[in-house]
């Protein structure tokens, strides 16, 4: 097992179909490529904090995955981690158990090739909940464990966006403390790579030591401003070698949404107040 494609921010929903198309194409091409697994990277869903249709409708739609599928929360899952982006939405005990019901647990461990893939919610970070520790402890020995190997960490969020000491709260990377123990960790363990999704754009850069991979949206593109390149897509990554190998996900017909127009340039705030729009469901166009 060395071959996995890497899918993020799918942003799926009974109610809004915007994005549905997307997402059969990513489906059907995972299916074909001869991936060993698909790790998806949190924000499956556009309202799974408060709806356990939406959260149901995201775990249904992942079964038409035919390798393992490795799944991690993202914001629009189990909420934000205080401040957050929506104080509405903020993790908690009972968003996190809706997570449990439909996807069973919210981090992996995958010997990939000569690597080790180590998955983690990043919306725990800073979030207070006695899960944090339990899963700090749990990253502590799953990076003891893995021994020689090369490690990638793979989350959500980004650590940061240009420098590891950012001292910024924001909802778009992880929080100044608890990054700085996250870091001091990495680092201890000699963890190489690092895997998030959550802006909708690429960025492949290497930064103290770590490279740090961004990775494209399924739903709809960026705004920028983060340091990245707005981008829709998917990437294959091969752990075979000591160095990776990244390649797109070949997906003709990808439809690169734009954010500001699916939300009336400012006459919705949150993609879950637009108004009903059913996915078509079945094979794309």
């Amino acid at each position: 097992m060395s071959r996995i494609v890497f899918l993020s921010d799918l942003h799926l929903s009974p109610k809004h179909g915007f994005f549905w198309k997307n997402f059969a194409l990513a489906r059907d091409a995972a299916n074909v490529s001869d991936a060993d697994a698909v790790v998806v990277c949190g924000d499956l869903c556009i309202d799974g904090p408060d709806s356990d249709t939406e959260m149901g409708f995201a775990a249904l739609a992942l079964d038409g995955l035919e390798p393992p599928v490795f799944a991690l929360p993202g914001n629009h899952d189990v909420g934000d981690e205080p401040p957050g982006q929506d104080a509405r939405q903020i993790i908690d005990e009972d968003r996190l158990a809706r997570w449990d019901q439909a996807f069973e647990t919210d981090r992996f461990m995958l010997d990939a090739g000569v690597w080790r893939l180590i998955g983690v919610n990043a919306q725990l970070f800073g979030s207070g909940l006695p899960r944090e520790d339990e899963q700090e402890a749990w990253l502590a020995r799953e990076l003891t464990d893995a021994g020689d190997r090369p490690v990638a960490l793979v989350l959500h969020k980004p650590l940061f966006l240009e420098r590891e000491d950012e001292d910024e709260a924001t909802a778009a990377t992880l929080n100044p403390a608890p990054r700085a123990r996250l870091l001091a960790l990495l680092r201890r363990a000699g963890v190489r790579l690092v895997i998030s999704g959550h802006l909708h754009a690429t960025r492949d850069r290497e930064i103290g030591g770590i490279r740090h991979l961004w990775l494209p949206a399924l739903a709809f593109l960026g705004k920028g401003g983060h340091g990245g390149v707005p981008a829709v897509g998917a990437l294959l990554v091969d752990f075979a070698e000591a160095e990776v190998r990244i390649e797109p996900l070949a997906l003709p017909g990808l439809e690169p949404h734009e954010l500001d127009a699916i939300k009336g340039h400012g006459l919705w705030r949150f993609l879950r107040e637009m108004p009903a729009c059913p996915p078509v469901l079945g094979p794309p166009a």
